[in-house]
């Protein structure tokens, strides 16, 4: 067996342990390490995730990003979103807005929905590049029919204010049901209200009604 095709066994057997749960974690993050030292990329992003949330070893961020950047410098699009994060709140390296955008942009282009969603946040506030609402509506979009929760919530708020896209209160109320269903508090709320006052939806106390009771339900979570 070649070195290559045992850094992968390593890999899936780190992988098996994990699966099987918490009491695991510890025997499963030194088998990562096995991989990693023999050339698994997989392996380098899991050991990132293993640092940064504590599996199977005390959280250390610093450690956390090392070992995602190893993986994202070799084009896991996994890794080179959380490089990204991590530049973008100042976790485990020095803060970087500029640097958040190059790994974000990365991570976007092999297909990752969820650094469409912080990308296009970047592009609507100006963080690490110049504000261009049109362009953050965009990729917020794009992650939204990908099923990112918190893109769905924002493509709402976009079109409700007329951020990057003319307003359009009908569609603003449909993305915020779409969140609101699935959990999303804020969503809950501004659903609710739209009913309240009959914006882009009818006017309905009854259903302003039970939507601020869902919106208080899933904020006691």
């Amino acid at each position: 067996m070649d070195q290559t095709a045992r850094a992968h066994q390593i890999f899936k057997l780190a992988k098996s342990l994990y699966a099987a749960g918490p009491t695991k974690y510890r025997l499963g993050f030194r088998t990562l390490k096995s991989a990693a030292a023999i050339g698994s990329l997989n392996a380098h992003e899991w050991l990132g995730a293993a640092y940064d949330y504590g599996m199977g070893v005390n959280k250390n961020r610093h450690r956390a990003f090392q070992h995602y950047l190893v993986a994202a410098e070799r084009g896991n699009p996994n890794a080179e979103y959380h490089v990204g994060i991590f530049y973008l709140e100042g976790r485990g390296t020095r803060r970087s807005d500029r640097l958040a955008v190059v790994w974000l942009r990365r991570a976007v282009r092999h297909g990752d929905p969820t650094a469409m969603h912080v990308l296009g946040q970047c592009y609507r506030y100006g963080r690490g590049i110049s504000k261009n609402p049109r362009a953050g509506l965009a990729l917020e979009l794009k992650a939204a029919h990908k099923g990112v929760l918190e893109a769905q919530f924002s493509v709402g708020v976009c079109l409700s204010k007329g951020e990057g896209v003319t307003v359009n209160p009908r569609k603003a109320f449909r993305w915020y049901m779409k969140a609101a269903r699935r959990g999303h508090a804020d969503a809950a709320h501004n659903v609710a209200h739209m009913y309240q006052i009959g914006r882009g939806v009818p006017h309905s106390s009854t259903r302003a009604k039970r939507w601020y009771t869902r919106e208080r339900a899933l904020r006691s979570n």
